[in-house]
């Protein structure tokens, strides 16, 4: 049972008794058992063999004494040294610190060897340094005077790989792919002399712990690689293996390889490698303005060869895995999925057999399968090298940074590697997708720096889409975002990419490959696409036009194209360019000019657009604007804001053809514009030929568009303006100025407007002081005018013709004139005065004071009789004091005092004091009686005045006196009193003596047989009623008494018309021939009035009243008094 439990039975030494002592022996009855009798010889020998093993145990501690003691590690350090270059070959040599030799816990000796150098045998070079090495001996060897090592460990090393020997360089030509077969044999036979050397010098396990060296990864980097724990094994069998872990840049990587065989015979070879980082050797981060390349995943490798033996066929296959990563190319980032590659090596075709696999970049993956084969293989091949073909089948490309659909195509790849000239060629590149095709070539040659590689595709047709998916992400990578971005729709035909790029070139290159024209171009056409702008100008559709990549200069030519708004506009793109001058350069920067056409409120609304914003800074909208026109926009920009790109640059050239701008000009707008608008980031010029209220103009305008401009706010405006026009443009003149105007008005940033008018064909006109010019006399104004609120101040005002000037300064408002001062006055030759006037409640104050004053316009403007009041009914207060005036007939006054008011239609106030050219005194005043006002008028020289105003020239001197009663409503009726005067050549009384008149033809001088001197004719008195009537004059009972002549007359001096129709009577010997008049009968009958004669003439004056009409009545000089009124006209 106890067996069957698995129970055993032990016995000590006291439980063991001699049999006569058992119970048994004892009995009453004993059993005697028979016993043979012992064996001495046997007892001797054994004596013998236990007195050996106390011999040899006594030596063996006697040896571990000594062994632990160190008294040995002085003799066995010269045999370790020996030992380990036997482990390591004639290659190196081994230095060794100290060594100590120790008992394992196996019972084994171990010799530990501490400060180990290892070093070139040749040159001495040190390769390694550990921190010890132990080596596990073999006792029976060691007891017959050798080493042999059973077992070796390192630890605790650093090691210098790159002084491991090297062999010859790889002679490309000598390689074939039919020689693979061949290699593997050899490979394997390698391995066996490998595991029979191994056996021969006792190795069978050596351990690698804590023992780092470092590689070169991208760029040169190193890469720190530590060994955790390697540990190589040999079964008796001859099998061997390494398995363990090494730490490569920080990441854990598993590796174990097995050559698997029997008594040194190798059948089979096994190998992997498991999470093997990849970054360390095929990446690298940003470098300066280098974006970040490479891969950021982890691989494994897996290797599996199968050796010939009789039935069994040599096998030799290898897949590669690689983890989801990271795939960083051109500042992009695309996930780089699971992916994995198989290769087969077909013996009996001998070629390397590319099996089906994948290779998976973010959404895009790419089956491929393919096949190498020695190109000697290949019909009409000369040369030696490769014959490679590849295949794509249902290949899907879709980048990170397109967001079409992803696109499925088929690819191949046909070409070959030329040893001898280490040339990758493939004279057959293809693809083909449902939305075209592309075929092309592709030129690799290698040397001794960096290749040389020419690349050429063309594509008859292909869509844009389909170009944006297979365009490769390191070939023009700022031409690539523009187009991924920028590009939608359409058909790209004519496609060439040619790429060309010299032997040496990428080595000497520092920082990103930026490619030249002669090293990249390409070019394609594309109709019907959508290509978007920049910023926010709306995208143009249906476009058609050119793209052409040369070096780092990227040129998009535009032929038609038409972008929408959101507003319900659209303008046409007529042709343009938009342009990258460099795709390397950050910031990335571009250049646009397009032409546009279209509806001027859709081209406005198309420059209000970042990065334009042409009419932000304006106080015009896109709505402001109607009618056709063309433009030319040009532009510079950053594309890219995180690149931080400097502010952007536009201009914009419009070409205006009837265009109409709302609120251009005061609020008002400008019509029929034709000329040109131009916009850039400094100002908005205007320079176009428009209309204004319908007026024909110039129009020039300048206006600062940005806040930090430098440029001035002006603004011009030239051409005649009718009357109506140029008020509302320059209120408050229509008081000065009727009629049309030629006008040069330029308006500053602070709107002040600088004015240069042509009044020649206006009127000019100052009612306040009774001048203007009329019109057709030239004359120009020059001003400067500043808005205060609702007043206007024209300063440097400067007004000159022929004849007449002034300078000063004015206020105007909505009312008008405000105020007046003008210096230098001329309004005639020898004018010297100055005038200053005031706008008073309801009228205006006008002050004239200087050296002398030409009145004469004055004057003529008084004789013309108007009724019109150019004061416009206002209050008019004038005071003067001159020197001298000036009046017709080269007469003058002098010290001339004058205050002068009228209110309304009302003289109010006269008071005049002068002094004729004469001396003689005159004075004026109006007496103020109640209601009645009377204007006296007293001077002692008749004759000046009346040769000063232009009334009278032939007289000379006389006492005048004039009274006038102011009947209201511009109504005066008076009479006028005339003493002590002469007419001198006066043509009128010559002809009313000397014409023949009746019907016999006698004259008056014939009549009173003598010849009457009328050239000088005296006269005691003149007088005469005046009724004054809104500019019209009448007299009656006029009368003048000479000394030699006289007459009497009444009538019309002029009526509103300007028209004389008076008549009278003249009577020569006029002191004789009045005293028949006088008598108290006979004056009656034969004198016909007190004031008339025995003989006369009656006359008639009718005309004009510069140039009246003489008309005498022949009859009337035989009639005598009384019956000489029945032939007087009427």
């Amino acid at each position: 049972m106890s067996e069957i439990r698995g129970e055993k039975v032990g016995f000590r030494k006291k439980d063991i008794v001699a049999l006569h002592a058992l119970p048994s022996a004892q009995a009453h009855e004993p059993m005697i058992v028979h016993a043979p009798r012992k064996n001495k010889a046997a007892r001797f020998c054994a004596k013998i063999a236990l007195l050996t093993s106390l011999l040899a145990l006594s030596i063996a501690a006697i040896l571990i004494v000594v062994i632990e003691s160190g008294v040995m590690d002085s003799t066995l350090n010269a045999r370790a040294r020996t030992a380990l270059n036997a482990a390591l070959g004639d290659a190196y040599r081994v230095e060794v610190g100290s060594t100590v030799v120790r008992m394992t816990a196996s019972g084994a000796i171990a010799l530990r060897a501490r400060e180990v150098a290892l070093s070139e045998a040749s040159s001495g070079q040190p390769v390694a340094k550990l921190r010890a090495i132990s080596i596990a001996l073999d006792p029976l060897a060691l007891m017959t005077g050798r080493i042999a090592v059973s077992n070796l460990e390192a630890e605790g090393g650093d090691f210098d790989s790159g002084l491991l020997p090297r062999g010859e360089p790889l002679d490309l030509t000598k390689i074939r792919i039919a020689d693979v077969g061949d290699t593997l044999e050899a490979i394997f036979s390698h391995v066996d002399r490998i595991s029979q050397m191994a056996a021969g010098r006792g190795s069978q396990k050596v351990t690698l712990s804590d023992f780092s060296f470092s590689v070169i990864g991208s760029r040169d980097r190193v890469v720190p690689v530590v060994a955790n724990a390697l540990e190589f094994n040999r079964d008796a069998g001859g099998s061997m293996s390494v398995k363990g872990s090494v730490t490569v840049d920080g990441v854990d990587v598993d590796l174990s390889a097995d050559a698997l065989g029997d008594k040194g015979h190798m059948t089979g070879f096994e190998a992997s490698i498991t999470n093997l980082p990849l970054a360390p050797f095929f990446y690298h981060g940003k470098v300066g303005s280098e974006p970040p390349f490479g891969v950021v995943a982890s691989a494994g490798l897996s290797l599996k060869a199968t050796r010939a033996a009789g039935n069994a066929k040599p096998d030799l296959r290898v897949t590669v895995r690689t983890s989801k990563g990271e795939f960083h190319a051109g500042n992009l980032v695309s996930t780089l999925n699971a992916s994995q590659m198989d290769v087969a090596y077909d013996f009996e075709r001998s070629s390397v057999e590319i099996l089906p696999s994948a290779v998976k970049i973010g959404r895009s993956t790419f089956p491929f399968t393919g096949a190498i084969i020695d190109l000697d293989k290949i019909a009409g091949a000369t040369e030696k090298g490769f014959a490679i073909d590849l295949l794509l089948k249902n290949a899907s490309s879709a980048p990170e940074d397109v967001a079409d659909a992803p696109l499925i195509f088929d690819a191949k790849a046909n070409g070959r590697f030329v040893s001898d000239k280490r040339q990758l060629i493939f004279d057959q590149l293809a693809v083909s997708t449902p939305l075209g095709s592309m075929f092309g070539s592709l030129s690799v040659a290698f040397g001794k720096t960096s290749p040389q590689i020419s690349f050429a595709s063309v594509s008859d047709r292909m869509e844009a889409t389909a170009v944006k998916q297979l365009w490769p992400w390191w070939l023009a990578k700022g031409a690539r975002r523009w187009a991924i971005a920028n590009l939608f729709g359409g058909t790209v035909t004519n496609a060439r990419i040619e790429v060309s790029v010299a032997e040496g070139r990428i080595a000497t290159n520092e920082g990103e490959l930026k490619l030249n024209e002669q090293e990249l171009n390409i070019n394609f056409d594309i109709d019907d696409t959508r290509i978007n702008i920049t910023g926010e100008i709306p995208p143009l559709r249906d476009t058609s036009g050119k793209f052409k990549l040369s070096g780092q200069r990227m040129t998009a030519e535009i032929e038609k194209g038409t972008a929408f708004f959101p507003s319900g506009r659209a303008v046409a793109l007529n042709g343009g360019d938009f342009i990258l001058p460099d795709v390397y350069t950050k910031p990335l920067m571009a250049e646009m000019k397009i032409e546009v056409g279209g509806d001027a409120d859709a081209i406005a609304e198309l420059v209000s657009y970042k990065p334009i914003q042409a009419l932000q800074k304006t106080p015009l909208l896109p709505e402001d604007f109607s009618g056709p026109l063309t433009a030319v926009v040009g532009a510079r920009f950053g594309l890219i804001s995180d690149q931080k790109p400097p502010k952007p640059l536009y201009q914009v050239q419009m070409q205006l053809d009837k265009v109409t701008v709302q609120k251009a000009m005061f609020g008002r707008a400008v019509e029929d514009l034709v000329g040109t608008f131009r916009v850039d980031n400094q100002q908005a010029v205007l320079d176009a030929d428009a209309r204004i209220e319908g007026a024909k103009v110039k129009v020039a305008l300048t206006e600062p568009v940005d806040s930090g401009s430098t440029v001035k706010r002006s603004r011009e405006i030239s051409g005649s303006l009718e009357q109506g026009v140029w008020q509302k443009l320059i209120p408050g003149l229509s008081r000065i100025v009727s009629g049309p105007i030629t006008i040069d008005v330029a308006i500053d940033e602070a709107s002040r407007q600088t004015a240069e008018i042509d009044l020649t064909k206006a009127q000019l006109s100052l009612p306040w002081i009774g001048w203007s010019k009329g019109v057709g006399i030239p004359a120009e104004a020059q001003f400067t005018s500043s808005m205060d609120g609702k007043i206007a101040t024209i300063s440097n005002f400067a007004v000159a013709g022929d004849g007449f000037g002034a300078r000063g300064k004015l206020q105007i408002d909505d009312g008008g004139l405000l105020s007046a001062d003008l210096d230098n006055v001329r309004l005639a030759q020898g004018d010297d005065f100055k005038v200053s006037i005031d706008r008073t409640r309801g009228g205006y104050t006008a002050s004239l004071s200087g050296a002398a004053a030409d009145i004469r316009p004055i004057l003529a403007q008084l004789k013309t009789g108007s009724d019109q009041n150019q004061g416009g009914g206002d209050d008019i207060a004038i005071k003067a004091q001159l020197d001298r005036v000036t009046g017709f007939n080269g007469e003058s006054l002098s010290n001339v005092n004058l205050v002068y008011g009228e209110r309304g239609r009302q003289i109010e106030d006269v008071n005049l004091s002068a002094v004729t050219s004469s001396g003689q005194a005159l004075v004026a005043r109006l007496a103020k009686a109640g209601a009645d006002n009377t204007l006296e008028l007293t001077t002692g020289d008749a004759g000046a005045l009346a040769r000063f105003a232009d009334i009278y020239q032939n007289m000379r001197g006389g006492l005048l006196n004039l009274k006038l009663r102011d009947r209201g409503g511009r109504s005066w009726r008076g009479s006028v009193d005339i003493r002590k005067f002469q007419l001198v050549g006066e043509q009128r009384l010559q002809s009313m003596v000397s014409t023949p008149t009746g019907a016999d033809g006698r004259s008056l001088n014939q009549a009173v047989r003598r010849d009457i001197d009328v050239s000088s004719a005296r006269f005691e008195r003149g007088f005469a009623q005046l009724a004054l009537d809104r500019g019209a004059i009448r007299v009656e009972g006029g009368v003048l008494r000479g000394t030699d002549v006289g007459a009497t007359f009444q009538g019309t001096v002029r009526d509103n018309n300007g028209i004389m129709d008076m008549t009278g009577t003249f009577m020569p010997a006029y002191g004789l021939n009045r005293i028949f008049g006088e008598l108290p009968l006979i004056g009656v009958l034969l004198g016909n009035g007190r004031d008339r004669g025995l003989l006369g003439i009656t006359f008639k004056l009718n005309g004009p009243f510069n140039q009246p009409k003489l008309t005498i009545n022949p009859l009337s000089i035989i009639a005598p008094g009384v019956f000489r009124s029945i032939f007087e006209f009427q």
